[in-house]
């Protein structure tokens, strides 16, 4: 099971292994010519301390420069890092087989937009009985493959419950106002579905790439009685 919290997945190379690799080799040359330096004359004129990299002074300025440089994208990483959450509420609903329904939006806390990619889907139906609830699927699914999944459970797309198509390269708003709808459930999906699991990944400005799992049941009003209109 993933974790509840946000993740980070993935690192942007360009912007940050190559920053740390150019710190490294500055950082690498200037303890090099510190040792170089305070070596005798008689041991500098042999290898491998007769090979001069970059004078102190000079591999100083170097590794001040790039440890600035990843010191500023660290900074701007996290600026930019999205907040992925996500919200639920009854709502009333027209072109569905029932006039209410559970609706599931995602949420970007975070100042900038994300982009999110191709989500994956897990199923988890109701326990009968003393019975604990149990995944239909134990690996991720596409978006068709849930589909295909819950309509084995006799539930209709478009009429018991919706999956919206988020991805690929979704641009999620930091504007609640704009957030995007994920998912819609009936009451008549409610009563067969514990559920459904949404593995979200979202890349920032960066470059770097955050893990959010939706449990779009939490807390779910399974028999609502006043329900908010959207």
């Amino acid at each position: 099971m993933e974790p509840e919290s946000q993740t980070r997945i993935r690192r942007n190379v360009i912007f940050f292994a190559i920053p740390l690799f150019l710190l490294g080799v500055a950082a690498s040359m200037l303890i090099w010519g510190i040792v170089r330096s305070n070596l005798p004359q008689s041991a500098r004129s042999a290898w491998p301390w007769k090979l001069t990299l970059l004078d102190v002074q000079s591999a100083t300025t170097a590794t001040t420069v790039t440890a600035g440089l990843v010191f500023a994208r660290a900074q701007y990483a996290s600026v930019v890092r999205p907040i992925l959450g996500w919200t639920g509420r009854v709502v009333e609903v027209s072109d569905f087989g029932e006039s209410l329904a559970w609706v599931v939006r995602l949420v970007n806390g975070a100042s900038t937009a994300a982009i999110i990619r191709e989500p994956k889907y897990q199923v988890i139906l109701r326990s009968s009985g003393a019975s604990p609830s149990t995944p239909v699927n134990a690996s991720w699914l596409t978006r068709d493959e849930a589909i295909s999944v819950l309509s084995g459970l006799g539930l209709i797309f478009g009429r018991d419950y919706e999956l919206r198509n988020v991805g690929p390269a979704f641009p999620l708003s930091s504007s609640i106002e704009n957030a995007g709808l994920l998912a819609l459930f009936t009451r008549k999906a409610m009563a067969l579905i514990e559920d459904v699991l949404v593995r979200v990944d979202a890349t920032d400005q960066a470059g770097d790439t955050h893990r959010r799992v939706v449990h779009c049941m939490r807390g779910a009003i399974r028999e609502p009685t006043s329900p908010n209109v959207d």
